[in-house]
């Protein structure tokens, strides 16, 4: 075990790197050094009673070696998913399993990476995705389902019927994760008869009027399944009815 206090607390801001091993975890910081100004590291599962204090944290980083470690590291993200304060989490997964991205995504992860065994690949992939606008947004939407707007402080799109619901649905999905199917149900579609390309030339449609105006990609295509949100980006606005 790398850090051997019962809190983790920091004043820089950093990241929390978990592995399966000590050896793990180091290579993780080799990795993410760059990033970040500090790093903590452990390694899993957990010891009890460990309390993470999550608000000094940009992202917790989490790395699945192998399937067998899935359940132990799907009850972490759950278990972190759960404090008060929300920093990124971010899964790197070393075996091709599209449904395990599924469920790291439903049990609370922000980002799932697949990650090759080559050092200099997978560290230039999870550099890229620190370094990009979606892996820690400060871009904050409302959708308005009444008006059919979608806006910022500054400035708001209008949305077609369809785009509201699908935005919507993914906004109060678990895990902001939608199967193919429920996307299509939401938008009015025939879950039988649907054709797949009208569904994905509509989102494609959504994402790039969205991008367009706020700069963000706020919808990912999630290969073998469906679709997610960012998680924190949109939010719905607050109706209140009177009688």
């Amino acid at each position: 075990m790398m850090n051997t206090e019962s809190t983790i607390e920091n004043y820089q801001r950093g990241i929390l790197a978990i592995g399966r091993t000590w050896r793990s975890t180091e290579k993780l910081k080799q990795i993410c050094a760059p990033n970040f100004t500090h790093f903590h590291t452990l390694d899993y599962p957990l010891p009890p009673g460990l309390d993470i204090d999550t608000q000094t944290l940009d992202a917790i980083l989490i790395e699945i070696e192998s399937p067998s470690t899935l359940n132990g590291c799907l009850e972490l993200i759950k278990q972190l998913r759960a404090e008060p304060a929300k920093p990124a989490i971010v899964v790197t997964i070393n075996y091709r399993s599209p449904h395990t991205k599924v469920e790291c995504y439903l049990a609370g992860a922000d980002h799932c990476i697949t990650v090759p065994n080559d050092h200099d690949e997978k560290t230039q992939l999870i550099s890229t995705l620190f370094n990009s606008p979606e892996w820690q947004s400060t871009v904050k939407l409302t959708l308005d389902q009444t008006c059919l707007h979608l806006y910022d402080p500054e400035q708001k799109i209008d949305l077609a019927y369809q785009e509201m619901k699908a935005l919507d649905a993914l906004i109060h999905a678990e895990g902001n994760i939608l199967h193919h199917d429920g996307m299509a149900e939401s938008m009015g579609l025939n879950i039988k008869l649907y054709d797949s390309r009208v569904l994905e030339k509509s989102i494609s449609r959504l994402r790039n009027k969205v991008k367009k105006n706020f700069g963000i990609n706020i919808i990912h295509s999630v290969r073998g399944y469906g679709y997610r949100l960012l998680r924190g980006v949109v939010s719905a606005k607050q109706t209140n009815f009177h009688s």
